[in-house]
């Protein structure tokens, strides 16, 4: 509850510190919707409003914004999601239309991606959900059913994009140090309803992951030439167990 708490407030201190921002920005006044159609192409997949409703959906969701990711109809569409982003341009200082300017949108992805970082706890469960050509991934990342140290792993691929995109946010309990991992991206290499294929061409080697939707099992294969090892195995789990025992184990 105190992590919950100090969290919440974080948050709202950070939203406030950005409608400053907010308030004294001219441009990017563009609905982020026509922005995004310029850049983006619809498929057969994931319409523009679909892909860019899961980006709006995935910063609100980490600054604790009850956003449903079952469903991704864009807001003029989706009243409750309308009336969750009418409470975030209220926080921001900026007037409630419920549907985001591009600056707004910007200042969301910088204040998920700031508070997400100096937060973690062990990771309860693991899920793989894939709707209109979009794969969320939640869980705890292990080699050799080694999870030290505690980590918590976000994965999203779309396929539209042709892309999938890693980050991990890790505590180590014997030094209580945390650290949040720079992206790591994976070029899709075969999208089926029932797996999904990547990989990561690196300076060493090659990453490659494989996604078992149906089993919700993830499993990323890594060569190290320059080490010359035997090829590393990561796997996707649920993390709770192992988080509590090296947590108890530690006090």
């Amino acid at each position: 509850m105190l992590v919950s708490a100090a969290r919440t407030i974080s948050v709202l201190i950070l939203l406030i510190a950005l409608s400053t921002i907010a308030q004294a920005s001219d441009d990017g006044k563009t609905n982020v919707y026509d922005d995004f159609s310029e850049l983006l192409k619809p498929s057969a997949d994931a319409s523009v409003e679909q892909q860019v409703t899961v980006r709006i959906k995935r910063y609100m969701a980490a600054l604790l914004y009850p956003v449903d990711m079952s469903t991704f109809t864009g807001p003029d569409k989706d009243e409750k999601f309308r009336g969750l982003i009418m409470v975030l341009q209220k926080q921001m200082g900026a007037p409630m239309s419920g549907v985001l300017t591009s600056d707004q949108f910007n200042l969301l992805a910088e204040a998920a991606k700031d508070i997400s970082g100096p937060l973690i706890a062990p990771e309860m469960g693991k899920f793989v959900s894939v709707k209109n050509g979009i794969l969320i991934a939640r869980g705890t990342g292990t080699m050799d059913d080694i999870a030290d140290p505690i980590n918590r792993v976000s994965i999203v691929c779309i396929k539209q994009e042709s892309t999938c995109e890693s980050r991990v946010a890790s505590f180590d309990v014997q030094t209580n140090m945390l650290s949040l991992s720079d992206l790591i991206y994976y070029e899709i290499k075969t999208w089926t309803p029932d797996r999904v294929t990547a990989i990561r061409e690196h300076r060493c080697g090659t990453a490659t992951m494989t996604i078992d939707v149906k089993a919700e099992e993830i499993t990323i294969m890594s060569a190290h030439g320059c080490l010359n090892d035997k090829p590393s195995i990561w796997k996707l789990t649920d993390g709770f167990p192992i988080a509590w025992k090296l947590i108890s184990t530690v006090h």
